[in-house]
């Protein structure tokens, strides 16, 4: 076997690729976002980033490294397939700026947590390290707020089947819209109006498709009609409304799964494992997981429908491949190498720096919603968010000035 490029690498290694994770991370979503608008159960997606990081994790094979199995993968697995979809989950109910400024946010206190407290990696100052991390989660909330809060929506598109349909939704939709003072014209179809981002926001995606009808409403009325969607808990003594529930997606895929990488300290420690190797075990853990979500939802559907085989397999979520298949590929090569380079950065980096510096993708999805997409609108509101970008980079080289040589977890090899 031929000697790995990744022999002898040192913290610069973990540094370009914390960059490189940066910039795959905060663009991978662009390609779905030019597809169009599609309903997709947050697993579908989930199911074409786990699939595609499947079958490119081979290429580590071209790199020198020698094919291993530690089931460490399965553990890492388990943290980010359900992490993952409960993140999208949250894009679809509370918003992408919402939903990715809350994860980051929680992702860096967790590898904080990992990294410094647990594993004790070293640091100059453990008092300055604290301040750095703070400076950075300051920065991540301010431009999640304010990215979120030019999205302007003059008009409400929501799309149902007839009014029949619409009224029976399991949401009460039909009848919420039309308390909420719309007109709904029923085998009619209307153009919605939008804002100047071109686009429907995520955060009523999920009642929004192309080729229906089409129902108008302002945008007051669209978010009262989204804040009485209520899930109820605990037979009435708690509900939430779906902005509520997709923060709640959000900070799941923040604690448990920005623990996705806590298995590789571990895999590296005990068994010798290398980071770019690891990311073998971490691709065939993560869709041996997959799968089995999947299974356990046809199981549940098998039992829902009396174990009638072509009706349980119908009620699976749909994978739209006709709208999704090469956005999804595409948006599928640029997670996996973000992934890819995430192991690295934590591997010479350590969990804490590392994995922390690899949040700041939200700088550059802001950026593409800025510049390409025009969903921050307003000098204002734009000055704002590059001044909390600015926080957020003060943070980041903070923490790079703070962050001991040597002190990842390679260490350990």
């Amino acid at each position: 076997m031929a000697a790995s490029i990744f022999d002898g690498c040192s913290d610069t290694c973990g540094w370009i690729a914390a960059v490189l994770a940066v910039l795959s991370f905060g663009s991978f979503g662009v390609p779905i976002k030019l597809a169009g608008k599609v309903e997709v159960h947050p697993l579908v997606m989930q199911s074409y980033k786990t699939s595609v990081c499947f079958l490119t994790c081979w290429l580590v094979i071209l790199l020198g490294e020698e094919p291993r199995w530690t089931p460490y993968g399965i553990v890492s697995g388990l943290f980010w397939v359900p992490g993952a979809a409960m993140g999208i989950f949250g894009i679809r109910n509370a918003g992408l700026a919402v939903a990715v400024g809350t994860w980051s946010s929680i992702t860096v206190l967790t590898s904080f947590f990992f990294g410094i407290i647990v594993f004790q990696e070293r640091v100059k100052s453990f008092y300055q390290t604290c301040l750095a991390f703070g400076c950075l989660i300051i920065g991540l909330i301010g431009m999640s707020r304010f990215s979120a809060h030019q999205q302007q929506v003059d008009t409400l598109a929501v799309s149902y089947r007839s009014v029949k349909t619409a009224a029976s939704h399991p949401l009460g939709l039909g009848q919420k819209l039309k308390r909420a003072g719309s007109t709904i014209a029923e085998n009619s179809i209307t153009v919605p109006l939008v804002g100047a981002s071109g686009v429907i926001p995520m955060e009523i995606e999920p009642f929004a498709t192309d080729g229906e009808d089409i129902v108008m409403g302002t945008y007051d009325d669209a978010k009262s009609v989204l804040s009485k969607d209520r899930l109820v808990l605990f037979g009435g003594r708690v509900s939430l409304t779906r902005r509520q529930m997709g923060i709640l997606g959000a900070v799941i895929n923040g604690a448990w799964g920005g623990m996705n990488l806590i298995p590789l300290h571990f895999a590296l420690q005990e068994e010798d494992m290398t980071g770019a190797g690891y990311l073998i075990s971490y691709a065939t853990g993560s869709l041996i997981v997959n799968t089995c979500i999947w299974l356990a939802f046809l199981g549940y559907y098998l039992h829902q429908t009396n174990g009638h085989w072509n009706e349980a397999v119908d009620c699976l979520p749909k994978w739209h491949f006709e709208h999704l298949l090469i956005p999804g590929l595409m948006a599928g090569l640029l997670y996996s190498f973000g992934n890819f380079c995430s192991i690295l950065a934590v591997t010479y980096l350590g969990q804490g720096t590392g994995f922390s510096f690899c949040q700041m993708q939200l700088f550059v999805s802001g950026l593409w919603g800025v510049f390409f997409f025009k969903e921050v609108q307003g000098t204002d509101t734009i000055t704002k968010w590059f001044i909390s970008a600015s926080v957020a980079v003060l943070g980041i080289v903070w923490l790079a000035h703070e962050h001991e040589g040597g002190s990842g977890m390679h260490r350990f090899r």
